[in-house]
């Protein structure tokens, strides 16, 4: 009776590996390597593209310094070299020009709107460029790189939703979230690599480490006010 009963536990047990092995085949190729690993960054990648952002101040001579106009617009320029530019922002000048001098005048307006609006120093750099000697209307151009993320194009509708036996993805499964992705990054660059981590607080680290040698709790102090809570309304 013991040897009967350690047969047939023996061909059960060789039947159930059996059917776990069939049933773990059936698993790892019901949709196929290239689907177990769908990744949509690679079947509807991003394209991350350098592009030069340029903005033209028309200067005439006679005319004392840059318009409030063109002071707005440098005011967005600023802006946006702040939120997207890679390296300096460039300043260029024209040279021969009837209005070369008045040039060299707006060019002081144009640092100024620009420092105001938090770009000076090291983020600008300046360099002439030969202008036509009959065009009285030469433009300070400023310049700077940025890139620009476009997405693949979304619409391949190839695959049938009403029959597929293998339950498996759509050409067009990710492509919008893609899309998505590329219309609101703040800055494309980032789709190619991490930004630069920016300089610690050395004034609240000090206050920290005294209050530690004092003996002292670290953590900002929280008043009644804050709270976790969402809403106490019922």
């Amino acid at each position: 009776m013991n040897e009967m009963t350690k047969l047939i536990g023996s061909h059960t047990a060789k039947g159930f590996a059996l059917a776990l092995a069939f049933g773990v085949a059936g698993c790892g190729g019901f949709n196929g390597a290239e689907q177990a690993h769908y990744d949509a960054n690679y079947t509807h990648p991003i394209s991350v593209e350098a592009d030069v952002a340029t903005l033209n101040i028309d200067v005439v001579p006679g005319q004392p310094g840059v318009t409030s106009t063109d002071r707005n617009a440098i005011a967005g320029f600023a802006a946006g070299y702040r939120q997207r530019g890679h390296g300096p922002l460039t300043i260029s000048t024209p040279s021969g020009s009837p209005n070369a001098g008045a040039a060299a005048v707006a060019l002081s307006d144009v640092r100024e709107v620009l420092s105001e609006h938090g770009v000076g120093g090291n983020d600008l750099s300046y360099t002439p460029y030969r202008a036509s000697g009959t065009d009285n209307s030469a433009p300070l151009i400023l310049s700077f790189k940025r890139y620009v993320a476009k997405p693949t194009a979304c619409g391949d509708w190839s695959g049938s939703y009403s029959y597929d036996p293998s339950n498996g993805l759509l050409p067009n499964h990710g492509c919008s979230t893609q899309n998505n992705l590329a219309a609101m990054v703040a800055d494309p660059g980032d789709l190619i690599a991490p930004r630069n981590m920016s300089p610690a607080d050395a004034a609240r680290r000090g206050t920290v480490l005294e209050k530690y040698r004092a003996g002292e709790a670290t953590a900002t102090e929280r008043s009644d006010q804050d709270s976790g809570a969402v809403s106490e309304v019922r």
